[in-house]
């Protein structure tokens, strides 16, 4: 066989090879954006979560320990004391629910400020990955300016099938043939990869899901000491 019919062969071979790769990488980019969804969801549901839970259940869970102080200081004042004894007793008793309260609210503060943290942390990271996408963006319009370019040059006579010759045509069909090793290999590790962030993206679904439920049911037990603190108020003052 000629190199001619070596070089048919093997441009007809490329592009069946091309349509399995063109089959691959868009299916991928499907799959890409299918997993960019997920992501995307379950992070407003993330802040569903944390709004509910932080602005919502912990804003009347907050109250509920106001009113609870509020009715104990009541119940404290309410004593009569008949002597030094019993009066002491009542004001270390003050001072007791003080260091209570003092002591719940300062693990409190602990506690936000670790979350704090966690969040600063975490918009950092989200920071360098807007940096990221706003890199992959540049790199986007650079290909673009490239191949614009080239569409240009060969517009002014850059490709000359007249100067072609057998072993020009089977150095490019050969390089061609390298860059689709490259480019199924590429697509098979990113194929992978997709699959594990889909399958953690369907993790963390499930996880939202059972965390909303939680909040829901803590809101519930929230209302309820709601009610208990109100019996107790109206107990105090019958």
């Amino acid at each position: 066989m000629s190199e001619l019919e070596n070089n048919k062969e093997d441009i007809r071979a490329n592009r069946l090879r091309i349509i399995e790769l063109d089959t691959a990488v868009m299916n991928n980019k499907a799959s890409v954006y299918q997993s960019r969804s997920m992501i995307e969801e379950n992070r407003l549901m993330i802040l569903s979560n944390y709004a509910a839970a932080f602005m919502g259940n912990r804003q009347l869970a907050n109250h509920n320990t106001e009113q609870v102080l509020e009715n104990r200081n009541s119940i404290l004042r309410s004593f009569v004391a008949e002597n030094d004894v019993e009066k002491d007793c009542i004001l270390a008793s003050f001072n007791k629910t003080s260091l209570d309260f003092l002591g719940h609210r300062s693990s409190l503060n602990i506690s936000v400020l670790e979350i704090s943290e966690e969040l600063a942390e975490i918009n950092s990271r989200l920071i360098a990955v807007n940096e990221k996408i706003m890199k992959a963006n540049e790199s986007i319009v650079e290909f673009n300016d490239k191949q614009i370019d080239m569409n240009s040059e060969l517009l002014d006579g850059a490709l000359s099938p007249s100067k072609a010759t057998s072993e020009s045509n089977a150095e490019l069909i050969s390089a061609n043939s390298d860059a689709m090793d490259q480019l199924a290999s590429r697509a098979a590790e990113n194929s992978q990869r997709i699959q594990d962030v889909l399958e953690k993206s369907i993790e963390n679904t499930a996880q939202l899901v059972e965390n909303k439920t939680v909040i829901n049911e803590r809101r519930k037990s929230i209302l309820e000491n709601h009610e208990r603190i109100s019996r107790n108020r109206d107990s105090i003052y019958k």
